[in-house]
Order: structure tokens, then C-alpha cells, then sequence
């Protein structure tokens, strides 16, 4: 089944994502004052201005990432 360059990069993209939103996470929980999120909040731009990710999934995956690091579900998004 060949796969197009189109679903690989969404798919890195993806993991890429799932891992900087769990690394921000833990330095959240660890930190006492507000870790700074603009780098993250560009990588997300990016993935969706790109077509990579749609603004439903963007939020699906954030809220999965604070429900592992946490182990609650968010009270608001």
C-alpha cells in the first residue's frame, strides 16, 4: 500500500506534536509559575495553516496530552 508524501508528513507532524504538547505538559506540572507556550502555539499554527491539522484535532490531541500528563480531564478548553 503506498502512501503519499502528503500522510507521512501529517503523520510526523502528529508525533511531533503528541510529543512537545507531553514534554510542555510535564514542565507545566513541575513548574510552579506558567511555562511559555509561544513556541508550541506556532507549531500548531503551522501544522494547521498547512493543512496538516484541522482546529478539531488540534484540540482532540491537546486534551488527550493533558488527560495523560495529568490524569483528569479538562475543565475548559
Amino acid at each position: 500500500m503506498p502512501t503519499d508524501s502528503r500522510t507521512k508528513s501529517k503523520k510526523a507532524y502528529l508525533v511531533s506534536l503528541r510529543h512537545k504538547l507531553k514534554k510542555h505538559l510535564q514542565l507545566q506540572s513541575a513548574s510552579a509559575n506558567q511555562v511559555d507556550r509561544r513556541w508550541l502555539n506556532g507549531f500548531m499554527a503551522a501544522g494547521f495553516h498547512s493543512g496538516l491539522i484541522s482546529l478539531s484535532e488540534l484540540k482532540l490531541e491537546y486534551m488527550k496530552a493533558y488527560r495523560n500528563a495529568y490524569g483528569e480531564r479538562m475543565t475548559e478548553a
